[in-house]
């Protein structure tokens, strides 16, 4: 025991300044400068680098002071509903009775919708004086930290058309793939 004893704080500090190797959430960008303010229908598929892929169907809403994007199952039971507002992102309780929760935080989901939803203009106003960087390429869209990439986007998302993206997280550990759905697509 007398041994161990003073490892300990050297063990304690160095599990502390682990937490401060990932990188923090991005500065998210003004809600007003989303691309739209219809509510998108889109499917999510979840997929970790270890585990299984989990799909649900979105319902997305930005207006000046949120976003909502409530979480549906395949058989439209309500998961959750994320909320990103003056006052964070959360997630408030749905409705889906033995279904597992996301096992990802809301900031990350946040920020992710963000990466792909609002213009590159947007995101590097957001971004400005911080260690956070987007840069768009001809074939995808890339978010770093301090020079690190942390997601690419494929393809670069934009204003004028619907498509089906994919977000490689190299953080997360996640492929997250964002595709718009029809509001008579019934999958």
């Amino acid at each position: 025991m007398r041994r161990i004893f003073p490892l300990l704080p050297l063990c304690l500090a160095f599990a502390l300044s682990a937490c401060s190797l990932s990188p923090p959430v991005s500065p998210p960008p003004p809600l007003a400068a989303a691309t739209t303010t219809d509510t998108l229908k889109s499917q999510l598929t979840f997929e970790p680098d270890e585990g299984e892929a989990r799909t649900l169907i979105a319902f997305i809403r930005i207006d000046p002071e949120h976003l909502r994007a409530v979480l549906v199952t395949p058989y439209g039971q309500r998961l959750t509903t994320l909320v990103r507002d003056a006052d964070g992102a959360r997630f408030e309780a749905g409705d889906a009775p033995g279904e597992p929760p996301l096992p990802i935080p809301p900031e990350w989901l946040a920020s992710r919708l963000e990466w792909s939803l609002w213009p590159l203009d947007a995101l590097h106003e957001a971004f400005a004086g911080s260690a956070w960087q987007v840069v768009d390429s001809a074939a995808s869209r890339d978010i770093t930290y301090r020079g690190r990439l942390i997601a690419r986007i494929t393809p670069v998302p934009a204003r004028d058309r619907a498509e089906t993206l994919m977000l490689d997280d190299r953080q997360g550990h996640y492929r997250l793939t964002i595709d718009p759905m029809q509001e008579n697509d019934d999958s």
